[in-house]
Order: C-alpha cells, then sequence, then structure tokens
C-alpha cells in the first residue's frame, strides 16, 4: 500500500450543535482538499456516504463536476434522517435534482434489530458506510474511508479519515471498485425513486424502503482480494463466509497478533456475545486473551460512552467487567467517534463500531409494524417495491396482526440478511502505527476523558 495520508482531528471542546461543516470540521476539510487535489484531472468520484445533508461539500461536488469529473453518490432515502437533518438533506437532495449534474444514488436496505432497547426494536438503515473513490486520468486512484458522517446536526466528535492512493490493478484499489460497482448495481437514480416513493403517504414510505432485499444475488470474494481493504453488507461475502462475520474474524486475528501495544477506539467497543450462534471469538475476547497471554502488553479500550449511559446497559456493563478483571484500563470520552485499532506496527481503521450487531450476519424473517389497519394500501407499496427494485416474489409480504388490546395493524414480514454496510482498511506501516498510537493518546488524556466506573 503507498501513499497513505492519516487526518484524525480531536475538537477541544464538545458542543451538542456541531458545526455547519458536520460533527468535525478540520476532517471535512481535510476531505475536501484530498478530494479537491489535481482537480483538472479527476475522471470519476464515487463517494458512500450515509448521511449526505452537507450543502458545503455539494458544493465542492459541484465545482468538481463543471471541471469535467463525473460524481456518483449513493446515500440513505430521506425517510432515514432524523429531524434535524431532513430540513438539509431535501436541500441537497433536490438540488441534486435540479442540477441534473451529480448522480444520486439510493440504497434503501434495513433491518430489524435484535431486541436492542436504543433502537426501539424498530427497522434501522444498514448503510452506514463513509468511503470514497477518487480516479484520475493518468491511471491513478486514491480511496478513503472516514468514520465522520459530515452531517450537520450531528455532535461535536473526534474523527479519523484514511487515504491511500495507488495504480487501478492494485488489490485496495480493485476491491474498492468492486464495492461500488456492486452498490451501483443495487442502488436506485434518486429521480427514480422520488417518483415513486411520493405517490405514498409518510406512514407509507417506509414500508417501500423496507420492501427492498439485499441479500439476494450476493458476491463471493476470496480472501486473498481482501488483504488490505474489505467491506461489508449483506450481498457480500468472503470465502462464502458472511462479511460482517469475516470482519470480525480479520479484527481478531490482528487483537491476538499484538506483543507491545494493543489500542483499540470506538464509540462503542462491546463485542462479547453474538447472534445466530456464532461460534468463532468476538472482539472483547481476543482483547482479554491478547492481556492475560502478556500481562505487560499495554492494552486499552477508549470508546465514547460508559454502560450507564446507554438504554441497553445489560452487554456494555458485562463487557467491562470482563475487562476490568482482566486489567485491561478503559475511559470514556464524549468526543469519542473514531473507530480503529492498533496492534503492535498494524492498524485497522474503519467505519463501523466493535458491536455485535455490526458484526452480525445471517438469514431473518424480519417483521415491520405499521401504524396503519390498510392491508391493501400496504400490499400495493410492497407490489410497486416489487417491480421498481425487482424484488423476488414470496420474500416481503402482509399479514394483520393480532394484538391483546387495541385494533389491528398491519405488519410487514421479509426474508432477508442481516448486516450493516461498513468498510474497513488494513495498514501495515509503522509511520501510520505511531500517527495513531499518538492520536490515542491524545484522546485518552484529554480532559474530558475519564475512567469508567466498575460497581463494586
Amino acid at each position: 500500500m503507498t501513499g497513505i495520508r492519516t487526518h484524525s482531528r480531536a475538537p477541544p471542546e464538545y458542543s451538542s450543535q456541531g458545526t455547519v461543516y458536520g460533527s468535525n470540521s478540520k476532517i471535512y476539510l481535510d476531505i475536501v482538499n484530498e478530494l479537491t487535489y489535481r482537480e483538472n484531472e479527476v475522471e470519476q468520484i464515487q463517494l458512500a456516504l450515509y448521511l449526505f445533508n452537507n450543502r458545503q461539500l455539494y458544493s465542492k461536488l459541484l465545482g468538481l463536476a463543471k471541471k469535467g469529473a463525473r460524481i456518483k453518490v449513493t446515500s440513505l432515502p430521506l425517510t432515514g434522517y432524523d429531524r434535524r437533518k431532513l430540513g438539509s438533506a431535501k436541500s441537497v437532495y433536490y438540488k441534486a435534482l435540479k442540477d441534473g449534474t451529480i448522480t444520486l444514488q439510493i440504497f434503501p436496505h434495513m433491518y430489524m434489530w435484535y431486541g436492542a432497547l436504543y433502537a426501539g426494536g424498530g427497522a434501522s438503515y444498514s448503510f452506514h458506510v463513509k468511503s470514497g473513490m477518487i480516479e484520475y486520468k493518468d491511471g491513478t486512484s486514491k480511496v478513503f474511508l472516514t468514520s465522520g458522517n459530515l452531517a450537520p446536526g450531528d455532535p461535536t466528535h473526534s474523527e479519523t479519515a484514511v487515504f491511500a492512493e495507488a495504480l487501478h490493478n492494485s488489490s485496495l484499489i480493485e476491491m474498492f471498485k468492486a464495492f461500488f460497482d456492486e452498490i451501483e448495481k443495487r442502488s436506485k437514480p434518486f429521480e427514480d425513486y422520488n417518483k415513486l416513493v411520493r405517490q405514498f403517504s409518510p406512514e407509507l414510505q417506509q414500508v417501500l424502503d423496507f420492501s427492498f432485499i439485499g441479500g439476494v444475488n450476493v458476491t463471493n470474494f476470496e480472501t486473498h482480494q481482501a488483504s488490505s481493504a474489505f467491506f461489508t453488507a449483506p450481498f457480500i461475502t468472503f470465502g462464502s463466509e458472511g462479511s460482517n462475520h469475516y470482519a470480525r474474524k480479520r479484527l481478531v486475528e490482528i487483537v491476538l497478533s499484538a506483543k507491545k501495544r494493543l489500542l483499540v477506539c470506538a464509540q462503542h467497543s462491546h463485542d462479547i456475545s453474538p447472534f445466530n450462534g456464532y461460534p468463532e471469538q468476538t472482539m472483547i475476547d481476543s482483547i482479554i486473551q491478547t492481556k492475560r497471554a502478556n500481562p505487560n502488553i499495554d492494552v486499552k479500550v477508549l470508546k465514547q460512552v460508559a454502560s450507564s449511559g446507554l438504554a441497553d446497559k445489560r452487554r456494555a456493563a458485562f463487557v467491562e467487567g470482563h475487562l476490568y478483571h482482566a486489567g485491561v484500563p478503559q475511559r470514556v470520552n464524549k468526543l469519542v467517534h473514531d473507530k480503529f485499532v492498533v496492534a503492535d506496527n498494524t492498524v485497522v481503521v474503519t467505519t463501523g463500531n466493535f458491536t455485535a450487531t455490526q458484526f452480525g450476519w445471517g438469514e431473518r424473517r424480519m417483521e415491520f409494524k405499521t401504524d396503519t389497519d390498510n392491508l391493501k394500501a400496504v400490499q400495493n407499496v410492497i407490489d410497486s417495491a416489487t417491480d421498481f427494485f425487482g424484488t423476488p416474489k414470496g420474500y416481503v409480504f402482509a399479514r394483520m396482526t393480532r394484538p391483546r388490546k387495541g385494533a389491528p395493524k398491519v405488519k410487514v414480514l421479509r426474508n432477508d440478511t442481516f448486516s450493516e454496510v461498513n468498510a474497513y482498511m488494513v495498514i501495515k506501516d509503522f509511520e501510520v502505527a505511531e500517527h495513531m498510537a499518538k492520536y490515542f493518546e491524545e484522546l485518552w488524556n484529554h480532559r474530558l476523558s475519564a475512567d469508567v466506573e466498575i460497581p463494586m
């Protein structure tokens, strides 16, 4: 891997309001500077962004498009934005529609949480990736991923972005290219999606998204293709193994390889009890095993919130207790949104947290409860989705509920793969590892950091 640049930014203070550039204005500027570097030589930029409501970013991309670059952005449907971000998202989406210069695509895949209280048992959008690929006219490419959402409306956070340059035929570039090819095949142009979704009332619009199936026509990659980078998605396997399971295995392998230092930083880090009867080792197991095998190794875990601050405290509290008894120091800092591991001189930077949910992958029956009792109207949405998305028949259907109290409502049932879409980059480089280790210590010793309190 050549031409690696790592940008890590820790704000001095926390603000619930964030900035007009998103959760971290400096990371935003780092990314924009990378995107606009050699701007007259850019042939194509492809972005997969969990959220795309940044007017400043749209303006920069539009400027590149006017210079001749082809710009493609894939993101959530508008129904995936909360109230703080919806207005700015509408502004960007409809400006893209009016300008007709930037290709905006929608990937509406949803999944049902495994009973997590903080999701209210409802459906969530799986598209959590923040990544990009820039292709230049001379045959070189630059790829990146970032923990930052670049989304106005987010609180102030610490963020990391990693860029790497290489020729088109490198394994790193080929993996990114393959991911964007797969996303493009499954996404829908916002113009077409918008025409369809606006036919339905607000309470039925999410039924359309829920009727999209992500786990069909699965693409399998050989594990040697994922040496430097890999992606998780319901439509990706590695060596015929679910991509999210593969991601966990790679991280566990890297954690267990550490001999001198193991630094784990993520917004959430409590992968200890996996879903679907997963038989292999988890992240927390591997951290504890590494510490017990070598008590002198420098192992630290830093996250955003202690278990006491979560709606579903059980799993995180269980992890905190196990790490404490294994002698692993733990701290929290409400700024932390970065997601990375430093194991000796190997660094993994990712867009996903280290949780059982984000490592979950498997076939599942999912149920989405609507607020309507109009079975015919819901079935009409499902039929429209079947035609529009090419949903296989029999994968999605509607039924009336039979509640003990209250009036019956319609629920939508779906057979699909539980999986979250994320990106991972593995960097074996002494200088990058030193940089990320120093950044970790900056966060660890930040004035807003505090030790995790363990009840006795």
